[in-house]
């Protein structure tokens, strides 16, 4: 990441993936499930757009599935967690014994990682779920934050268990190659900071330090509540959601932390045409002008839907700002 950063320029690392199906006239499921698929879908992509760094399509399902969870899987829509069975020790205990380590459509990734880095010189990273995300897709979302008040002591259980899981996956992912891993955890977004000093930052700050690895910290949403308590997790990197104002974060975060974001994905690069593009991407840079620390990129992972035309647009402003 330090080296990254030492470019004349922002480094420009949009969140790609799904858009790139177009490139290699594919499918998205077709991309999620097939290790060769997805490596010359992000060929292409490298290609086509030549960004500071890449990372493997991003999908939210990979270790519920592992885990043995019933997926939903459109064949161009993010594949979603079907049922959430763990609402009780026993369940839980089970569970334990059933996890073998790597599973289901992990080894995908890990071999996608592991070829991007034999073959791309730029940064490669991989993902993997916060624990707090993977708690609740195993407990159910709503079931898991009322259980933070009725059964604290089940809940920390659950993320002792979630975040076991999400370091061993991350280990694989770096030991393929990675340089970095992009912890995404959505469902932390819903916590007040007292509740996510308590529920999630010490669940991923185990993970940092366990690793002793370059790790990236991904919230969707306002995380602006959040941002001290994100820093203190031991993160490299802190990326976040468009409706986060950049520039005061910048303020708030140490400047060896990289500040990673953050343009609209949908309003943006989905719905807006190339001239807008270009030009919210020219003044989110001249806004972040003497922020050392600065990556441009997108909010979050960008749509499917999103036109080509409008990534060429943000990859020649990020390039020529």
């Amino acid at each position: 990441m330090e080296e990254l950063l030492k470019t004349k320029r922002p480094p420009v690392i949009p969140l790609l993936g799904a858009p790139g199906v177009k490139l290699s006239r594919t499918t998205l499921r077709e991309n999620l499930t097939d290790e060769e698929t997805q490596y010359r879908t992000l060929s292409l992509i490298l290609e086509e757009f030549q960004p500071d760094g890449i990372f493997p399509f991003m999908d939210l399902a990979v270790e519920p599935e592992a885990l043995g969870l019933e997926i939903e899987f459109p064949e161009n829509a993010p594949p979603s967690v079907r049922q959430h069975p763990i609402k009780d020790l026993e369940a839980l205990e089970n569970l334990k014994k059933s996890w073998k380590g790597l599973g289901g459509r992990m080894p995908i990734f890990v071999n996608v990682v592991k070829r991007m880095s034999k073959n791309f010189s730029l940064m490669k990273g991989g993902y993997v779920l916060g624990p707090f995300t993977l708690a609740g897709e195993l407990v159910g979302v709503e079931d898991f934050l009322v259980m933070l008040f009725s059964a604290p002591g089940f809940a920390r259980e659950v993320l002792y268990f979630a975040t076991e899981v999400v370091k061993s996956y991350a280990e694989e992912l770096f030991s393929a190659g990675a340089d970095v891993v992009a912890i995404l955890d959505p469902t932390s977004m819903t916590l007040s900071p007292r509740y996510f000093n308590e529920f999630s930052a010490p669940y991923i700050k185990d993970t940092v330090e366990s690793l002793k690895r370059p790790i990236i910290l991904h919230i969707c949403g306002d995380t602006s509540h959040l941002v001290e308590r994100m820093v203190d997790t031991g993160a490299v990197g802190l990326s976040l959601d468009s409706m986060v104002d950049l520039r005061m974060v910048a303020e708030r975060v140490p400047s060896n932390v990289a500040i990673i974001g953050n343009l609209d994905p949908v309003t943006i690069f989905w719905r807006a045409r190339p001239e807008v593009v270009e030009r919210k991407t020219r003044e989110l840079v001249e806004r972040m002008k003497g922020i050392d620390n600065f990556i441009l990129s997108s909010g979050c992972d960008i749509p499917i839907e999103a036109p080509l035309e409008n990534i060429h647009a943000f990859m020649k402003a990020g390039r020529e700002s």
